[in-house]
């Protein structure tokens, strides 16, 4: 009798499905860490996200005179609006942690730092919304259906 070696099997739905859970394993940790206030890990979480939609992209890579690589960057647009959520994120961290240093022993109450603290959750909202829809675009996201699968059992 042969012992089973996942080495002899190559499914052909293999990277389909493993980006798919991947994916979906990373949007449940993204909505623990968003309910939970931890802006910091929800940021990361996202990234990743992103980091696992970024297979398809091409990469453009600059060599210099001596053929040696000097920038390796994304050709797509989406970095663009990635880097510009991103420096969004920058900023209202800085704001934050200014808004501390003011006050650190009762920062939580100071309004700059509640301020810059309320921008900082928008801007992961608006990355986390923008990167639900650059999964939905890839066909990546939850289908929407018109009919109610739970009614099936009920006839409707």
């Amino acid at each position: 009798m042969s012992r089973y070696n996942p080495r002899d099997v190559t499914p052909s739905q293999d990277t389909g499905w493993g980006l798919i859970f991947r994916l979906n394993d990373l949007l449940r940790d993204v909505e623990t860490l968003a309910v939970q206030g931890k802006y910091g890990d929800w940021n990361f979480k996202l990234d990743r996200i992103w980091a696992n939609l970024c297979y398809r992209e091409d990469v453009e890579i600059t060599f210099n005179d001596l053929k040696e690589i000097t920038e390796i960057k994304l050709k797509d647009l989406d970095i663009k609006e990635k880097n510009f959520l991103d420096e969004k994120i920058s900023e209202a961290k800085l704001g934050m942690k200014a808004a501390r240093k003011k006050y650190p022993e009762n920062f939580t109450t100071d309004k700059d730092y509640n301020k810059w603290k309320n921008e900082l959750y928008r801007i992961l909202l608006m990355k986390d919304i923008w990167i639900r829809k650059l999964m939905r675009k890839n066909n990546l996201y939850m289908k929407e259906i018109k009919s109610n699968p739970a009614g099936a059992m009920f006839g409707r």
